[in-house]
């Protein structure tokens, strides 16, 4: 096939019927074959116990109204996609993020994190966040559905004790509190002070079986362990 046939034939390849779409949807064009996408995601595989939330970009440069600039990613302009994997990197639904798509009471990162994994929910498994996602209002939202949250924290998190940020520890050492839903708020310090939330984690600090230059046993809290694996799919796409 000639370049110039390929370019007509791409000019008028449509995914959708302009006639009877709804136009109010931003993604009109491409939502039969997104929906299909989606439906072939889910009935390929059944993550297993851990899936993990984040987002990824489609570089693209051109004109569109929910074009996203993110500096800490690879491909700084282009389409964001919320997405839900498992440790080994299978994606099992997608969200194209189309601007502002809250529910009333949540936030967006709740509101993703609802969607993506309703489906997956009240089979006990544990669903792995970063801070933009992670919050306590999500923690007990999910519970309720028997479903575990593990992800980092922000700082200025709404429900985080002021004695947890205050709170001066040494490198190495965790701090943190539970509530009665269960839910474990906790500080380690590393480099930095990292803000934690579980449902499934106490404070335990374990041997991660490596050693430092200095040859002495490198130990971590159980729950940054679990959360650098639930994240492993994730980061393979980032």
């Amino acid at each position: 096939m000639s370049r110039n046939k390929f370019e007509l034939i791409l000019r008028f390849w449509h995914f959708s019927d302009n006639e009877t779409s709804d136009k109010s949807d931003r993604l009109y064009k491409i939502r039969n074959i997104l929906d299909k996408i989606n439906f072939n995601f889910e009935h390929l595989l059944t993550p297993g116990e851990i899936i993990a939330v984040d987002e990824s970009m489609i570089p693209f440069k051109g004109r569109l109204k929910f074009r996203q600039y993110i500096p800490s990613k690879r491909h700084k302009y282009g389409v964001k996609l919320f997405k839900i994997c498992d440790v080994n990197g299978f994606t099992y639904k997608i969200i194209i993020y189309e601007g502002k798509q809250c529910i009333s009471g949540q936030s967006l990162g709740e509101t993703i994190v609802l969607s993506l994994c309703e489906k997956y929910l009240e089979k006990g498994r544990t669903v792995v966040t970063d801070n933009f996602y992670t919050s306590v209002p999500l923690a007990k939202q999910l519970l309720k559905k028997k479903t575990h949250l593990v992800g980092t924290l922000r700082k200025n998190r709404r429900y985080l004790p002021k004695e947890l940020i205050t709170k001066k520890i040494k490198k190495g050492e965790i701090f943190g509190k539970e509530d009665d839903n269960g839910i474990v708020l906790s500080k380690f310090k590393d480099k930095r002070d990292i803000f934690l939330l579980s449902t499934r984690h106490k404070l335990d600090i374990i041997d991660t079986g490596k050693q430092s230059r200095k040859k002495e046993s490198i130990l971590k809290p159980d729950v940054i362990l679990f959360y650098n694996a639930g994240k492993a799919g994730i980061d393979f796409f980032t």
